[in-house]
């Protein structure tokens, strides 16, 4: 039997020169692969696009990509032709061409010979500044880690808001609920991290503040000190009290340490893994004030410098995850690791922190709702897993129903 083989059609190109941008003949995409019948020499033509042969799944648009070409479409001041994009770069570069000349002059512009070379160089584009925010859209908000934290024992979750800048500060909240009391808890663990420096898991949150380059995300460290009694049975969701038998009540001693985090870069959502210190007590008057009108950065020093500021004893800090909303979870793009605010102070001290493994670590909470009479469970086994979700179902509707409690008595909306 012959062999199926392989015949590769030719393809005439003229370049001009080693690596010059003009070339003669059919393009280079025309050189493709046709089979022939075994034992024939005959090359069979290969099948057209359009038959679905080809797997092309790979260049079909993403929902994201999908979503920033709508953005686009929809931008008014983005130029629809490259007439109109001739004449941006013009009045941006202050050059005179007459109208016969466009074309030419707007060609040489995307030269490669002449660009390439060094004092031609163009500045390298940001790839997170490839949109401007738009409030429609949104900013994805993920609060990732704490570390740091000088506590032990209990169930920590993070509730973060909206601080408005001055700017957008008497904006009216639009009927969606955009632009108003924006807000959110975390809820979901990774019990294999520490007490000390708990990690979430929860997706990212999309919020849509106006857009305000001294508007923040205000977070803040909640933790209760509850236990977790399970179903005798073990199929179902237990109950949560206190150590007492009471019902558990956040007080203002369960508030760990709180921070900011800038949400805008100018146009754009000021996306990145952010590192930000934690302070003690609760944000005062003066710093929600200051930051509406200047840049956090400089607020947190100077308030460190007055000591109306204490960072934490342990150099804790937390990291959250900004990025446009035109990115879904899985479709953004690598984002840098940001840790200018943790230059406030002493920076390889919060690093040093961060970079510590050494403690107990989430699940010793799970396992301490067992009675001591039954018989330890493995981390890995099934056992040990359902009660961990149930443990996890149970604390963070407990939380929940705290905080949104504690929001409604001082004023706020819920969550």
């Amino acid at each position: 039997m012959g062999v199926p083989h392989c015949v590769v059609t030719r393809t005439q190109l003229s370049l001009k020169g080693t690596f010059g941008s003009e070339f003669t003949g059919r393009s280079c995409l025309d050189i493709h692969t046709v089979f022939g019948e075994p034992g024939s020499y005959e090359p069979v033509p290969a099948p057209r696009y359009l038959t679905g042969y080809y797997f092309s799944s790979d260049a079909k648009p993403t929902k994201s990509e999908l979503q920033i070409m709508n953005t686009f479409e929809k931008d008014s001041r983005f130029p629809k032709h490259v007439q109109d994009i001739s004449k941006q770069l013009m009045d941006k570069e202050q050059s005179r061409v007459p109208h016969d000349q466009v074309q030419a002059w707007y060609k040489e512009q995307f030269d490669a010979p002449i660009h390439s070379a060094a004092q031609h160089a163009p500045r390298s584009i940001n790839i997170h500044h490839l949109v401007r925010y738009r409030q429609e859209t949104g900013i994805c908000l993920r609060i990732a880690q704490a570390f740091g934290l000088d506590v032990d024992g209990l169930y920590i979750n993070a509730f973060a808001r909206i601080l408005k800048g001055t700017s957008s500060m008497h904006l009216p909240e639009l009927p969606q609920r955009w632009g108003g009391d924006e807000k959110f808890l975390t809820r979901r663990h990774d019990f294999s991290s520490l007490l000390k420096s708990p990690r979430w898991t929860d997706p990212s949150v999309v919020l849509h503040p106006y857009l305000d380059e001294h508007s923040v995300l205000l977070i803040q460290l909640f933790g209760i000190d509850a236990v977790y009694i399970p179903d005798p049975r073990g199929q179902r969701v237990g109950v949560v009290t206190s150590r007492s038998g009471q019902d558990v009540e956040l007080y203002s001693q369960t508030q760990l340490g709180w921070t900011a985090v800038p949400l805008f870069d100018r146009q754009y959502v000021n996306s990145g893994i952010h590192s930000a210190p934690l302070f003690q007590g609760v944000p005062n008057t003066d710093f929600q004030e200051s930051i509406t009108s200047h840049p956090l950065k400089d607020v947190m020093i100077d308030g460190l410098k007055k000591e109306t500021l204490k960072l934490m004893k342990n150099y804790g800090s937390i990291t959250i995850e900004i990025w446009d909303g035109h990115y879904l979870d899985d479709e953004h793009y690598k984002l840098p690791v940001v840790n200018d605010l943790l230059t406030v102070n002493k920076l390889k001290k919060f690093l040093t922190t961060q970079s510590n493994k050494k403690g107990k670590d989430m699940s010793l909470l799970v396992l301490q709702s067992l009675n001591k009479k039954q018989p330890k469970l493995k981390r890995n086994s099934p056992e040990y897993q359902q009660l961990e979700r149930f443990y996890e179902e149970a604390m963070a509707n407990k939380f929940y129903i705290l905080v949104e409690s504690a929001l409604l008595n001082a004023g706020f909306g819920p969550l």
